[in-house]
């Protein structure tokens, strides 16, 4: 898909608030509500698009506590790779994987209550899978994210 100049103003002003208006919008962009709302729809329905998220504050549910496993996988199940990640995200506790290059094979982030939850998913959930060679548990202190896509859609242009 072709994403000019208003569109990826779209994009941006969404990304960092995906509760706009489509008034809000249309302003900020300089074009009708009609007109940005097709061109909204259009992105949504895109590829572009995937969707939309809640950011939880896992810490207010009692889940205070983030981990990073890194997870090397035996040499004859790294074949496996994708139906592994795709497996453990099925675990409450995981909220993301992803297959990465170097020494390690995956990263899975999950949230725990304290460590005692989080030594009982590392033993139960994963040491104990045959196709996992070695993990290496990292604790996450503290982090930010950046939701804000402005200068990166400006590097399209």
């Amino acid at each position: 898909m072709e994403l000019d100049r208003t569109d990826r103003q779209i994009l941006a002003l969404l990304s960092k608030n995906v509760r706009i208006t489509n008034k809000e919008l249309a302003d900020a962009v300089e074009l009708s509500p009609s007109s940005v709302h097709e061109r909204t729809k259009r992105l949504l329905n895109s590829e572009v698009v995937s969707g939309a998220h809640l950011a939880i504050d896992f810490g207010q549910l009692g889940f205070s506590m983030k981990a990073l496993l890194f997870v090397q996988m035996s040499e004859h199940e790294k074949s496996n790779l994708d139906a592994f990640v795709q497996d453990v995200l099925k675990f409450a506790e995981v909220r993301s994987a992803w297959m990465i290059s170097g020494r390690f094979d995956a990263i899975v982030e999950l949230v725990t209550r304290d460590t005692t939850h989080l030594h009982r998913v590392v033993v139960e959930k994963f040491s104990s899978r045959e196709e996992i060679h070695r993990i290496e548990t990292s604790i996450v202190f503290d982090g930010a994210e950046q939701h804000d896509l402005s200068a990166l859609l400006a590097l399209g242009n």
